[in-house]
């Protein structure tokens, strides 16, 4: 059960990710679009592990990898063009959700992955935590735009994962992360065929101060190795419950976003109150219930 230990470290960095962008995502890229083409045009890199193990595709498995890194870049798109319609409150809890549920299918269906009765309790206890954790009661009503972005972008998520897991079992790890990131690539370049999307990309690197582009680009690290671990998690053991582990996540950023609202309240302020304090614990204890149970 190594593969468990692989994920929630992935998901430890994408936490610490998630609170450098939380800072400056904004300041950095200020349009998803340009966001997703630098996550993107990461993708060549990936040839870096070609001496370590790569092996050739049939055409159709070809297909199927690049199809993956597509999904995969979209997915983040979709997510980022969901928040800019509500707040990121309200689109966590669905996408903890969703995410989980539509690889669940996808992993059954196209996979034939079927897990045991203990692992399926356990999803339901990881996937519950997940939203209760992320969950924000918040005024003011939701935009139909954005709640059709984040059932895209869950969808595409999971398809990715669920491809991605594929290409793992009929070749190997190296070859998966090779061939599905250069998908990263095709779909950057196709962000580029939009001459306002240029505008958008190229504009970016020239609206952020110098010392801001090193630390998003010490984000984007993490969050590539973060990609790295969680796919070969997913590439050694399931894709369902890898996916279903995002709730340490949320746990990993309740913890650090509470130590920095405590350690600098001039640069973040939480507000917890007795009620949200219990429903974060709630939340933990049934993620802890489900690891627990996955570990048995």
């Amino acid at each position: 059960m190594a593969w468990i230990y692989f994920a929630i470290s992935a998901y430890l960095l994408f936490a610490i990710s998630a609170v450098i962008d939380k800072f400056l995502v904004s300041k950095v890229v200020r349009h998803p679009v340009a966001y997703a083409f630098y996550i993107g045009i990461t993708g060549p890199f990936s040839l870096l592990l070609a001496p370590f193990g790569l092996k050739s595709l049939s055409l159709p498995d070809f297909f199927i990898a690049i199809i993956s890194g597509v999904c995969l870049v979209l997915a983040i798109y979709y997510y980022f063009v969901a928040v800019q319609k509500t707040t990121v409150s309200r689109i966590l809890p669905i996408q903890g959700g969703l995410t989980p549920l539509f690889t669940l299918f996808l992993a059954l269906v196209l996979l034939g992955e079927r897990l045991d009765a203990i692992q399926y309790i356990a999803f339901v206890f990881l996937v519950c935590g997940a939203v209760l954790i992320s969950f924000k009661k918040e005024s003011g009503q939701w935009h139909p735009v954005a709640l059709k972005y984040v059932v895209l972008s869950s969808l595409l998520f999971a398809l990715s994962a669920a491809f991605s897991k594929y290409i793992f079992d009929v070749s190997n790890y190296v070859s998966g992360m090779v061939w599905t990131r250069l998908g990263f690539f095709v779909t950057a370049m196709a962000f580029l065929a939009s001459p306002q999307n240029r505008r958008y990309i190229f504009q970016a690197p020239k609206e952020a101060k110098t010392k801001n582009v090193a630390i998003y680009y010490s984000s984007r690290f993490l969050g590539t190795v973060g990609g790295f671990l969680q796919n070969f998690a997913v590439s050694i053991g399931s894709v369902t419950i890898v996916n279903a582990l995002q709730g340490t996540q949320f746990i990993f950023l309740l913890v650090l976003t509470s130590f920095l609202s405590l350690r600098f309240p001039k640069v973040l302020r939480e507000n917890i109150s007795a009620a949200i304090l219990s429903q974060k614990i709630a939340a933990i204890v049934l993620v802890t219930v489900g690891l627990v149970l996955l570990t048995l």
